[in-house]
């Protein structure tokens, strides 16, 4: 009896790792499951808009002259009524030839201004810093925020050619073929290459905000802004997901 309560018990405990491991790998989606299903649309969308709002203020320091996507760009991404080219255009984000070189660490053709000067000014953070220093500082953030939505807009167009696709799929099934179980499989099907395309975007995000953080930091500049924009990043993808959940699951 008691090596039948041992077993169990190990049974129990690896079976918790198993939810555990489940849990910290799939937080992003259940933390969007559960604002879908304890938020209705239009809160959902206030705080999307409180959450764009707070970066701006965050960014109101670097001069920043590039713009987040919009909801209704989003959307028009989605249903393929507008192509990536197209947003970025409008968003002020298609200068990409500066930006693969900023990217590359090549500096782009008119750089900011390094020639030293003594008068100072007060960064964000709080720390001194010098007129040139905080040049380069906003020159360096901007490209970085214009990365961060370009990658944002990419992201939303490959969804939305991944929902037509899918459509398509649909659609070239003969009437008999049109079951549930098989709409079910195309849902799950393109379910597990938004994971994989999330986490591949993951990767880019983080990419471009140790690439941006070192040249910050290079110069002396403060870094705390990439902070807040991995934060709108996750909270942007959260409230997302939750919208599209609502949208087409109810």
């Amino acid at each position: 009896m008691k090596r039948w309560k041992k077993v169990l018990l190990i049974v129990l405990l690896a079976l918790l790792a198993v939810i555990a491991g489940i849990f910290i790998w799939q937080r992003d989606n259940i933390k969007a499951l559960y604002i879908a299903l304890t938020t209705d649309q239009e809160t959902i969308l206030k705080n999307m808009e409180q959450s764009k709002q707070e970066l701006e203020d965050s960014l109101t320091d670097y001069d920043i002259t590039v713009f987040a996507p919009t909801k209704e760009q989003n959307e028009a991404l989605l249903n393929g009524t507008a192509s990536a080219d197209e947003i970025k255009t409008a968003l002020g984000i298609d200068d990409t030839d500066d930006q693969d070189a900023m990217s590359s660490g090549v500096e782009p053709t008119e750089k900011p201004d390094q020639s030293p000067v003594p008068s100072e000014s007060l960064k964000p953070g709080g720390q001194s810093q010098t007129d040139s220093t905080q040049k380069q500082a906003n020159a360096l953030v901007e490209k970085c925020v214009a990365e961060l939505y370009a990658c944002q807009v990419d992201l939303m167009a490959e969804l939305g050619s991944m929902k037509q696709k899918a459509l398509d799929e649909w659609n070239s099934l003969d009437a008999e073929e049109q079951t549930t179980q098989r709409l079910q499989q195309i849902g799950l099907d393109g379910l597990m290459k938004c994971y994989d395309l999330e986490v591949v975007t993951d990767q880019e995000v983080k990419a471009i905000l140790a690439t941006y953080r070192t040249k910050l930091e290079a110069i002396g500049a403060d870094t705390a802004v990439l902070d807040s924009l991995w934060k709108y990043y996750s909270d942007e993808k959260a409230s997302q997901k939750a919208y599209y959940i609502q949208k087409y699951f109810n």
